[in-house]
């Protein structure tokens, strides 16, 4: 290997030399003798690069040694980062959408609160309409547009009472069923309304 690198530095001395004597005495002999310093540098250095080449090698990193022992507990740690990952960002990803439903519920005619409960299948879901298992808004009813509007009254009948009833408010759920149905794309045997009297 000593060898090898002396006969390098030997030639390329060499060569650098012959190629001066070729050229006339100008500018140009200037460059030529700074390019063929490199080259001399270069092949001086050779040693020393293959050297720190080999130190960063694989082999010299402990966390890329051939351990198989060490190698199942990155891999062990890995899983488990990775799965706390995915929980959290279940959890955002279902706060955020039921924030955005209870905001678009809230934003209808004829409601006065709402709150929304979201359940996620576990696994791997390829889609949102997938990934969703339920969807339960519950809507306490408030003041429609429609109930404000001033309209000539028709006569009252005393003898039967006025009861709010789910029936009442059958309307009121189709929209809601509807809306999530189109935004989402969430099927609606997956969407629930739940109307809150009180």
């Amino acid at each position: 290997m000593l060898t090898d690198w002396v006969k390098n530095i030997i030639f390329v001395v060499l060569f650098a030399s012959f190629l001066e004597l070729l050229l006339p005495s100008s500018s140009m002999q200037r460059f030529v003798r700074v390019i063929m310093g490199l080259f001399i540098m270069l092949a001086i250095l050779n040693p020393i690069i293959g050297a720190v080449q080999h130190l960063t090698s694989k082999d010299q990193i402990p966390t890329f040694a051939a351990n198989s022992g060490d190698l199942n507990v990155i891999a062990s740690e890995v899983n488990h980062v990775t799965n706390d990952r995915n929980a959290l960002s279940l959890e955002l990803y279902k706060k955020e959408l039921s924030q955005q439903i209870r905001i678009l519920v809230m934003a209808m005619d004829g409601v006065a609160d709402a709150n929304v409960v979201i359940e996620i299948k576990k696994g791997n879901a390829s889609t949102l309409s997938m990934g969703v298992s339920s969807i339960i808004v519950y809507v306490k009813p408030g003041i429609s547009a429609k109930s404000e509007k001033i309209v000539s009254i028709a006569k009252v009948k005393i003898d039967k009472e006025f009861n709010k009833t789910e029936e009442t408010y059958t309307d009121l759920k189709q929209r809601i069923t509807d809306m999530i149905m189109e935004l989402y794309q969430i099927p609606k045997e997956k969407v629930e309304i739940k109307m809150l009297y009180s």
